[in-house]
C-alpha cells in the first residue's frame, strides 16, 4: 500500500467517523453527564467496536451481512431496540446534578458500562457494518499483501475512531459544568433521550441497498 493510498483512507475514514450520528451523540451525552473521566471509556468502547468489525472483515463475515437481507434486518432491529433503550435510560436517568457519587464514573464498573454501551451502539448498527464492506476493499489488493493491508487499515481505523470520539467527548465535557441544578440536569437528559429516539427512528426506516 502506497503512502498516498493510506492518506486517502485516513481522510475518508476521518470523514466517516466525524459525521454526526449515534456514536457522536453518546460520546457527547455521557461526558456531558459524567465529565472528562468518561471520555476514555466511551472512546475506548467505540475503538473496541472498530476492532471487532476489522476482525469480522478478516473472517469474511461482513461480506455475509452484505449478501443477506435477513441478517441485515435482524441487526437493524437490534440496533433500533438498543437505541430506544438508551433513549428510555436517558429520559428516566437520575436528575441529580453532576458531581454526585451516582453520576461520577470513578468506579471501574461504571467505566466498563460506558465502554460497553458505546461498543454496542456501533455493533448493532448495520450501517456501520456496511461501511466496512464498502470502504475496505477499495483500499486493498486481492493478493498476498491483503492481510498486511488489512492490519494497517484496521489499526488506522481504530486510532482515528478513538481520537475522533475522544474529541466529541471533550466537546461534551464542556457542558458538564453547565448542569448546575435539577432542572438543567432533567433538560439535558431529555434532550439526549430525544436524540437517541430520533436515531432509533432513522435506523428503523433504513433500507438495505
Amino acid at each position: 500500500m502506497s503512502f498516498e493510498t493510506w492518506i486517502s483512507f485516513c481522510l475518508l475514514w476521518l470523514a466517516f467517523a466525524v459525521f454526526p450520528g449515534p456514536n457522536a451523540a453518546y460520546a457527547v451525552a455521557v461526558t456531558g453527564r459524567h465529565g472528562r473521566r468518561a471520555i476514555w471509556a466511551a472512546a475506548g468502547g467505540f475503538a473496541a467496536a472498530v476492532s471487532v468489525y476489522v476482525t469480522l472483515v478478516a473472517a469474511g463475515l461482513l461480506a455475509l451481512l452484505a449478501a443477506s437481507a435477513e441478517i441485515f434486518m435482524m441487526l437493524k432491529w437490534l440496533g433500533v431496540a438498543y437505541l430506544a433503550y438508551l433513549a428510555w435510560k436517558f429520559w428516566t436517568a437520575d436528575p441529580n446534578v453532576p458531581g454526585a457519587s451516582a453520576q461520577t464514573p470513578a468506579q471501574t464498573g461504571a467505566r466498563r458500562q460506558i465502554a460497553l454501551r458505546a461498543a454496542l451502539i456501533s455493533l448493532t448498527n448495520p450501517k456501520s457494518a456496511m461501511a466496512y464492506v464498502m470502504l475496505y476493499p477499495a483500499f486493498m489488493s486481492t493478493g498476498a499483501e491483503a492481510q498486511g493491508q488489512l492490519l494497517v487499515l484496521g489499526l488506522t481505523s481504530v486510532a482515528i475512531s478513538f481520537l475522533v470520539y475522544s474529541a466529541y467527548g471533550l466537546l461534551g465535557s464542556f457542558g458538564h459544568g453547565l448542569i448546575r441544578n435539577r432542572r438543567t440536569a432533567i433538560a439535558s437528559n431529555r434532550i439526549f433521550a430525544v436524540l437517541f429516539a430520533g436515531a432509533a427512528g432513522a435506523l428503523a426506516v433504513t433500507q438495505r441497498r
